[in-house]
């Protein structure tokens, strides 16, 4: 079995690098920890990019004293109409269902095709 046949729910990671990695939410205890772990992180928070696209990030990445622009998941979010203000430290892009739930993206969307396009 291949590793990308054991993903469960594919996410993709941005750090403040603009480096990319596909990351699996399933395979944590929950998906709020590996959230919390992939962003590194106490509070995380969503910001509603589309019809099914969200973007996860460090609620209090902004008011850190360290805190780093991250300037490919704001010209991302930017893109999709989140002007209003720039989005530090590492985020988590995932999908969600009708209900809300998060599930994992398409094969398209965790492609650095995908990301690069913004």
């Amino acid at each position: 079995m291949s590793a990308a046949s054991t993903l469960t729910a594919q996410a993709v990671r941005i750090g403040v690098d603009g480096r990319l990695e596909v990351i699996d939410l399933g395979a944590g205890e929950s998906t709020g920890a590996a959230i919390r772990s992939a962003i590194g992180c106490r509070w995380f928070d969503v910001v509603r990019l589309g019809r099914d696209l969200d973007m996860w990030v460090d609620d209090e990445g902004a008011i850190q004293a360290d805190a780093q622009v991250n300037l490919m998941a704001t010209a991302i979010a930017r893109a999709h109409g989140a002007i209003w203000q720039p989005f530090c430290g590492a985020v988590v892009f995932a999908a969600h269902d009708g209900n809300g739930a998060t599930v994992g993206l398409s094969a398209n969307d965790t492609s650095a095709n995908y990301c690069q396009t913004y």
